[in-house]
């Protein structure tokens, strides 16, 4: 119909002889051309048709009709743009790229730029974006009435294609603050349906944050919006309402309807009835906060022959589909037990739009009556593509036995898309291949009766031995349970040295922190000291302390966390104290004691009555209305473990103390999985998830004697060194402080913590960690449906999952087809986890593919960021470069110079980070060959180590770690590292990579927690134990990595290696075994750091059957190169956002190496790039140590860090700097442009003084050091990757930077600072700074909770 519309105007257009060239109807009609070509998925024909108007829209044609046309040219190009690669070949996309388009982004911004310059020179001052200073007067008559709303229209559409495209490449920040100015526009224009869409995609991308309170504000929003404007009478006249006067008496007040139905025994003991949630009465204890009610649209409940405006009207019918598929997606991640309201939600979208399109098919039917065929609208097919999406992904991501239905709603998807021939269902089909891949994996798994990791495990040339198969010398150090907070010199404590200290009598009371990893509600809430009042009844195991961090103790009360966000002081982070007054905690029930309590008994009845009477307790504080009639048997903390407790070892721990014993209550029972506060319901919810939740176990270990002569208590608890900064309004790339609260005191709060320093004061309960410090990144959020403890497998059932044919190689075709679809525009979302699978499923078969798509699998949406700004630098180059050109070309006689170098450094980059967009039958031939050029631009001497986690189900972080080692001149290595159930003979198992990251994030959340403390004794005696728990995490690390530590080393630079390494190859190519010599390389390289077992486990794994006759081969090996030369090299790690938050440079094996970090292959290779065009950067020259800036204490609040160093950097004549004072923002950003050094020691990364949109604007020469708390750590929110200011600094083309990854203390860090800066500047010329960074760490007292602080970005630099 559009197709006959567009010929019949194209007959009706006549040439003008009287114009040079094409009239503007012509161009205009020639892009509906290729428009349609686009929507019929007829691309071959449409790509010339849009080059010809690209082509005509790029002369000089001062019209704002010709820039409008320009603007939807652009929008065309940039829909052409993000088709496949098999859709659009790279002949075609290159004709399209020739104009200067390189991707749908950068097309897309072109066009919304330029509407938004037309609306400023045609309205005038400010109606979209920033105002203009200019007095244009709109005339609201011709045709500037009509071109303004063309306009406006072309606006608003562009800026909702450009939240989509933003949102999809995960720069979800921009996309939010593009969400925002179109809603600002659509509300200043009253449009009602463009209002309800942009909020509900506000809603979209504030749930890809991970900020579901905010997105359920955003859906009621909408449902408020669409039940109070829009008319659902359908026309019908509603009769006259007279008003009956009442004299002033005031109306009768409705009363709540009785349930029907109910039983009278169930209502004997019931004081009335509550609809859903208990209402808490009691007045002695703190009210629950009611759970906010979730209420549908009531168009949704019309039927299909409804008229109204949301069930006929096209554009209310789509905000209608994408709120119901937004509600649904967070009704089931607040409850994942919400699956039935899911389902129905989204089966509703779907028959909305079925009911829409027919409706719509019907109305064009009587317009155009003529046409034979009936028309077919596409209005809704993208949603409808995107609810079978949702609906399979939901499956996926319950595992609860019951997915049967999964496969067919794959099916029904694949077979709508299949039948559609519009090309932007593209990445929606991309993502149905995806999860199939998965849920094949999954069924094919069931079937072999093996976790789904392990069904590639022949592609494998090392695979984990079977149990028993290796015999251990020692058993490997485990770490205790978090609960267990104490400080201790030797890891290892024996039996005697037990005995002695239970003979002792003093104790110092300790801090006893505990960690909650329940998967649930719970672990969202972070832990905060509160008063216990023990008994004064003496226990074997002394006193406790009089904190207690463990929420789950019965004695704790506390209001359920509401999901809002935190006051502006809290936010702020100001650790306020309490004056010296008593501070009182509501308890739920009342204090313990020594025994139980006996409960007197309620009278009996003998008469059924219908009065309903209410028994209370006055000893039992708690009042629920839902009492249970049977008592709850006390439940002991013993048994109050996770599914990991049998993994570690079991000690027998001591009886606990009465005090710590709860009695038996009368009401519900508590659960470690849930709030206290929650409701029956809620305890359901628990039962049916528990298998999902896990608590760390319960133990406690035996009091420590005072140490005498230790320094800890001789000095003040240190302040945290974290504030959150001030973020631009039109920068959202902030770093990690601005996401922390601050845990900064300032001079009042010093003052209140000393009068708090009597012995009998009260501690104040903080509730800023409960709504301030809640962490988005926290790793129970991420992984909320994550198996505990690796053990407990999803098994789909054997029947409906799935055809009978599946194989590996039906699930390795699937991964394909989807990473081929998504490879030239991946989004962060789904692309790493295809990389993933794809990389483990072809194994070491194909070393250079697995690699390669290992690779890239990181650092998509850093790409995405610098290819648009790459872009944008490259313009407005261009530009200035033509304006130059223009002025100065009738001026000199001699041919312009051809390759501007910073214009050829740029292109350079743009190619580097660009993504592949080869064809897929050249798939993996092409992208191999680019991976190994990538491997040979690498600098000689460095190794690259890719590390990153594996996980099948979508939202888990997984066990399992791949681990790819990349050097130039020699093939890449990538090993499987299953970390599930790691077991060495007898041994006990050590923690899966999971277990790991959700210790480091407690160590994070429990050090805020330790610095609210006032006692100079109790915050050393917390801080030290949290060092100690560092301590054991790093040892965990590292023989988490067993026998490929090797992998993270550079070589020895002996030759025998190669020799040896030669000879055991091929005594296993005899024995049957295929391994790769730089395997083996790597293995003995590292022999002399490698235990006996470990050995053997790698011996074992690669040949089984003869594992100790190579266990020999490989020690006479390894004896042969025993005094082989220490290797010499640098080590680059790549991360993934999960494995990013752990001190891998703090490990024992690392420690001594120089170590850095990069967050992706290809920022290597930009700053590598770099290094070799600019021979006068720092990289090549050097640092001189006279051209410094330094910014000291710019808050004014940390006297004595300014103290330390304002002597030693004021007296260097020629460093520059500020002390004391705020820096000027320009002042800052030309000393990091031309200095060498930039020191700044102050509250975070200083992103309040030098932001990210300012950083991006000139290149950064200065190598920089940033002192700060969590200067160089990114905050992962949601599914997203990690974000901060750091990787503006590396786009910037900083050198290095060095930041915190956490939290540190004020002088724990100055020792550091003063170390590092002391020994590198007085070290002479040519003095490496990577050097001199582990000698700096033990110069502070904590050694791992502030000596593993720091980490390095860039490459290494040197004095001059």
């Amino acid at each position: 119909m559009a197709q006959a519309q567009l010929e019949e105007a194209e007959n009706c257009l006549t040439p003008d002889p009287n114009t040079g060239g094409p009239s503007l109807l012509s161009v205009l009609a020639t892009l509906l051309r290729a428009q349609l070509c686009y929507s019929k998925g007829q691309v071959a024909q449409g790509v010339p048709y849009l080059c010809e108007v690209l082509k005509e829209v790029g002369e000089q044609r001062h019209s704002k009709s010709w820039y409008l046309l320009r603007a939807r040219a652009l929008q065309t190009s940039s829909a052409y743009l993000s088709l496949d690669t098999a859709t659009l070949p790279p002949a075609l996309r290159q004709r399209i790229t020739q104009h200067g388009l390189k991707t749908p982004d950068t097309a897309l911004y072109e066009s919304l730029k330029l509407l938004c310059s037309l609306l400023v020179t045609l309205v005038g001052n400010g109606l979209y974006g920033a105002y203009s200073s200019t007095d244009t007067r709109f005339i609201d008559q011709g045709d500037n009435l009509v071109l303004k709303w063309q306009l406006l229209s072309e606006l608003l559409g562009c800026s909702v294609r450009m939240v989509s495209v933003r949102s999809s490449s995960g720069a979800v920040h921009e996309a939010k603050l593009q969400c925002l100015e179109a809603l600002k526009l659509a509300t200043k224009l009253q449009t009602l349906s463009q209002c309800a869409e942009l909020l509900v995609i506000k809603a979209e991308l504030e749930l890809m944050k991970g900020e579901r309170e905010e997105c359920g504000f955003d859906l009621d929003k909408v449902r408020n919006l669409l039940e109070l404007c829009t008319d659902f009478t359908n026309g019908e006249q509603k009769p006259e309402v007279r008003i009956q006067p009442r004299k002033s008496r005031p109306a009768p007040k409705p009363e709540s309807p009785l349930p029907s139905g109910e039983e009278d025994c169930k209502a004997f003991l019931s004081t009335r009835w509550f609809p859903k949630e208990p209402i808490e009465r009691d007045l002695a204890s703190s009210p629950p906060l009611k759970a906010r009610a979730q209420r549908w649209l009531s168009s949704l409940g019309h039927g299909a022959d409804c008229d109204c405006p949301c069930c006929s009207e096209p554009s209310l019918g789509r905000v209608t589909v994408r709120w119901a598929t937004t509600q649904a997606d967070l009704a089931l991640q607040l409850s994942p037990t919400e699956v039935r309201a899911s389902r129905n939600l989204h089966l509703a979208a779907l028959a909305r739009c079925k009911s829409i399109t027919v409706k719509m098919a019907t109305k064009l039917t009587k317009l155009f009556p003529l046409k034979t065929l009936p028309p077919k609208p596409c209005l809704l097919q993208d949603l409808v593509a995107r609810v079978y999406l949702r609906i399979a992904m939901s499956g996926l991501e319950l595992r609860l036995g019951k997915a049967a239905g999964t496969w067919k709603v794959l099916e029904a998807g694949l077979a709508f898309v299949a039948s559609k021939p519009s090309p932007e269902l593209g990445p929606l089909r991309a993502g149905l291949l995806g999860i199939k891949a998965q849920v094949s994996c999954l069924a094919l798994a069931t079937q072999r009766d093996c976790p789904p990791e392990e069904l590639f495990s022949a592609a494998w040339a090392w695979n984990p031995p079977p149990k028993g198969a290796v015999e251990v010398d020692h058993k490997p150090k485990t770490l205790p349970p978090p609960t267990l907070l104490k400080k201790s010199k030797d890891p290892v404590v024996t039996a005697a040295k037990a005995k002695d200290t239970k003979k002792t009598k003093d104790h110092i009371p300790k801090i006893k922190v505990s960690f909650s990893s329940t998967k649930g509600q719970m672990s969202l809430v972070p832990k905060t000291p509160v008063v216990v009042k023990h008994s004064r009844a003496k226990s074997s195991v002394g006193e406790l302390s009089s904190f207690d961090f463990n929420t789950e103790v019965p004695t704790v009360a506390c209001t359920p966390v509401q999901r809002v966000k935190a006051p502006s002081s809290a936010r702020r982070g100001a650790a306020k104290v309490a004056a010296n007054l008593p501070f009182q905690v509501y308890e739920e029930q009342s204090p313990s004691l020594d025994k139980p309590q006996p409960v007197p008994a309620a009278p009996k009845r003998t008469k059924k009555s219908r009065f309903k009477v209410e028994f209370s307790d006055e000893s039992d504080t708690e009042s629920n209305p839902k009492v249970e009639l049977k008592e709850k048997p006390v439940v002991s903390k013993k048994r109050i473990t996770s599914t990991r407790a049998p993994r570690a070892p079991k000690p027998v721990p001591a009886p606990d103390p009465p005090a710590e014993k709860a009695p038996p209550k009368r009401g519900r029972k508590k659960s470690t999985a849930v709030p206290l506060s929650c409701t029956s319901s809620e305890d359901e919810l628990a039962a049916s998830v528990s298998f999902s939740s896990q608590s760390a176990p319960d133990r406690r270990g035996r009091p420590r004697r005072q140490q005498p002569g230790t320094g800890g208590h001789s000095e003040a608890p240190e302040r945290m060194r974290t504030i959150e900064e001030e973020m631009d309004g039109l920068n959202m790339d902030s770093s990690i402080e601005e996401l922390r609260a601050s845990d900064t005191e300032t001079e009042e709060n010093g003052a209140a913590s000393r009068m708090l320093d009597g012995p009998d004061t009260d501690f104040e309960v903080l509730r800023r960690d409960l709504c301030g410090d809640r962490e988005r990144d926290c790793l129970s959020e991420l992984r909320s449906e994550g198996h505990p403890g690796g053990a407990l497998q999803a098994h789909l059932p054997h029947s409906n999952t799935g055809p009978d044919g599946l194989s590996v190689e039906a699930v390795q075709s699937l991964l394909r087809s989807a990473w081929l679809a998504l490879q030239h525009f991946p989004p962060p979302t789904l692309y790493p986890r295809l990389c993933g699978l794809l990389a483990l499923s072809l194994g070491q078969r194909d070393s250079v593919t697995t690699a390669m798509l290992h690779t890239q699998s990181l650092g998509v949406t850093s790409r995405h960021h610098m290819t648009r700004h790459l872009a944008n630098r490259l313009k407005k180059l261009k530009k200035s470069s033509s304006e130059l050109a223009d002025r100065l070309g009738s001026l000199s006689l001699e041919e312009p110079q051809t390759g501007n170098p910073i214009e050829q450094r740029l292109s350079q980059l743009e190619k580097i980070f660009s993504f592949p967009t080869a064809e897929p039958s050249v798939f993996p031939q092409q992208h191999c060959q680019q991976f190994i050029t990538q491997l040979q631009d690498l600098p000689t001497g460095v190794t690259v180590c890719v590390l990153s986690v594996l996980g099948v189900h979508p939202g888990e972080m997984g066990d399992t770690i791949l681990l790819s080692r990349l050097e130039r001149g020699s093939d890449p290595v990538t090993v499987r590292i299953p970390t599930a159930q790691r077991e060495v003979g007898d041994a006990p198992p050590r923690h899966p990579i999971s277990w790991l990251v959700q210790e480091m994030d407690s160590v994070q959340k429990e050090q805020k927690a330790v610095s609210c403390v006032s006692e100079k004794a109790k915050w050393w005696e917390g801080r030290r134990a949290l060092d100690a728990r560092m301590e054991r995490l790093l040892e965990e690390m590292e023989g988490l990595l067993g026998c490929w530590q090797g992998l993270l080393l550079p070589l020895t630079s002996d030759p025998e290696l190669s020799v040896q390494a030669k000879h055991l190859q091929k005594t296993l190519a005899a024995w049957g075994a295929q391994t790769s010599e730089e395997m083996l390389k790597a293995v003995l390289s590292a022999s002399p750091l490698l235990s006996q077992s470990q050995l053997q486990w790698f011996a074992q794994g690669v040949c089984v059957e003869r594992g100790k006759q190579f266990v020999d081969l490989v020690q006479t090996a390894a004896a042969v190169l025993a005094d082989r030369p220490e290797p010499q090299g640098h080590v680059v790690l790549l991360l993934d956002k999960y494995l990013q938050k752990l001190p891998w440079e703090s490990i024992s094996c690392l420690r001594p190496c120089s170590v850095t970090r990069m967050p992706s292959l290809h920022s290597l290779l930009g700053h590598c790039a770099l290094k070799e065009s600019d021979p006068g950067c720092v990289l090549n020259g050097g640092v001189d140590p006279k051209q410094v800036f330094y910014v000291l204490n710019p808050d004014a609040n940390l006297g004595d860090t300014e103290e330390r160093f304002k002597q030693s950097f004021t007296s260097e004549q020629h460093w520059q700097g500020v002390c004391g004072v705020a820096p000027d923002p320009d002042q800052l950003q030309d000393a990091v442009t031309a200095k060498d050094l930039y020191i700044y020691v102050g509250h975070g990364a200083g992103a309040r003084f030098l932001d990210g949109q300012r950083i991006l604007k000139k290149e950064m020469r200065a190598a920089s050091l940033l002192f700060g708390c969590s200067s160089a750590a990114l905050a992962v929110r949601g599914e997203l990757e990690g974000t901060g200011i750091i990787l503006n600094y590396l786009m910037a083309g900083c050198p290095l930077i060095l930041g915190n990854l956490w939290d540190v203390t004020d002088r724990d860090i100055d020792r550091f600072t003063k170390a590092l800066l002391e020994s590198w500047l007085s070290a002479g010329p040519g003095a490496p700074l990577l050097d001199h960074m582990a000698l700096s760490r033990q110069a502070t007292h904590l050694k791992h909770l502030i000596g593993a602080a720091p980490v390095v970005y860039g490459l290494p630099i040197h004095l001059r």
